[in-house]
């Protein structure tokens, strides 16, 4: 599998980026693979610019130690699936015990996902998303192009599929998430990845104002044909939710397969 990927990380119109991101290429047994990751720290609790940096760190550590030797050893895709939790549920923990001791609450969201192969893992907290882009089938109803996925939306060229679903009840409340709380286990999936596909994981403020139509017809993945045009799409949307009066921090990071 090829990958073309670039990242997105700014400030927006707030005085501290709150969110962390990690994006990581490496190459097992001749085969590429891709870790992308974005955190956003749970805004009014304590530094959550540290909540997210610290998850952001430890999850990268974890691939590099734990995930990327399973790999390499054909461990199957459960088995790493079932290691991202453990290691997610250990952050939570070691982040109760700060907070005990500092008599403080805080936290961040996650969306994680693993390119290998022909699948992708995914493990969520918050509400941080994830989406697929992809071209338009060729089947010729548009009810059977719908079926693909409750949460699809097309346009006249491409299919958003959204990954995950929110965890809030309300627009700043949220209900899952890693950090000084009592553990809730984070969504997970195993996936296949369809070729000349875009996905895409964002925090909340790159795509509070911007429609999914709008965000397909960017990232439509024959749209991609660099590292550099992928940079350029995405800040294209970050500049154009500035411009729609978006306050937060803006971070995105997309992965084009081929």
């Amino acid at each position: 599998m090829y990958y073309l990927t670039n990242l997105y990380w700014n400030t927006g119109f707030r005085p501290q980026n709150e969110d962390s991101l990690s994006l990581q290429e490496v190459s097992i047994k001749g085969n590429r693979t891709v870790f992308a990751l974005i955190c956003d720290g749970i805004g009014g609790l304590w530094r959550g610019e540290q909540a997210s940096g610290f998850v952001a760190e430890r999850m990268t550590e974890w691939f590099y130690a734990e995930a990327l030797p399973m790999m390499a050893r054909n461990k199957g895709m459960k088995k790493i699936k079932r290691a991202g939790i453990r290691s997610l549920y250990a952050c939570n923990e070691e982040m109760r015990k700060f907070a005990s001791q500092e008599h403080i609450e805080f936290g961040t969201t996650i969306t994680m996902m693993i390119f290998y192969k022909k699948h992708y893992l995914l493990w969520h907290s918050g509400d941080t998303r994830a989406y697929c882009i992809s071209l338009k089938s060729k089947m010729s109803k548009i009810s059977e192009i719908c079926k693909m996925s409750k949460a699809g939306r097309m346009n006249s060229q491409g299919v958003l599929k959204r990954l995950t679903r929110d965890h809030s009840a309300g627009e700043h409340i949220l209900t899952k998430c890693i950090g000084s709380f009592v553990w809730r286990e984070p969504d997970s999936y195993i996936g296949r990845i369809k070729k000349k596909s875009t996905f895409l994981l964002c925090s909340d403020g790159f795509r509070h104002v911007i429609s999914e139509e709008k965000l397909t017809e960017t990232l439509l993945p024959f749209h991609l044909t660099s590292k550099e045009q992928i940079g350029r799409r995405i800040k294209e949307i970050a500049d154009y939710s500035k411009r729609q009066g978006e306050k937060d921090n803006i971070s995105a990071i997309v992965i084009k397969t081929g």
